[in-house]
């Protein structure tokens, strides 16, 4: 999929998918600290949400919050 193409430009087209990632990984722990959770403790979620980066931080946007 990427020969032919160097490092720089793989990283170059990669980079705002790394970006994206992060930023919600940090709005999701943010939300974490100021938020009330359910099913399991704050721990948990953050363990969930940095280890399984795109699916751990949108299962705790979607199911891992209370809602006021």
């Amino acid at each position: 999929m990427f020969e032919g193409m160097a490092l720089v430009d793989i990283i170059k087209l990669l980079a705002p998918i790394i970006l994206l990632e992060v930023v919600l990984m940090g709005f999701c722990l943010y939300r974490l600290t100021v938020d009330k959770v359910k099913f399991l403790p704050k721990w948990a979620w953050a363990l969930i949400i940095l280890f399984i980066q795109l699916i751990g931080s949108i299962a705790f946007l979607l199911i891992g919050r209370e809602r006021e």
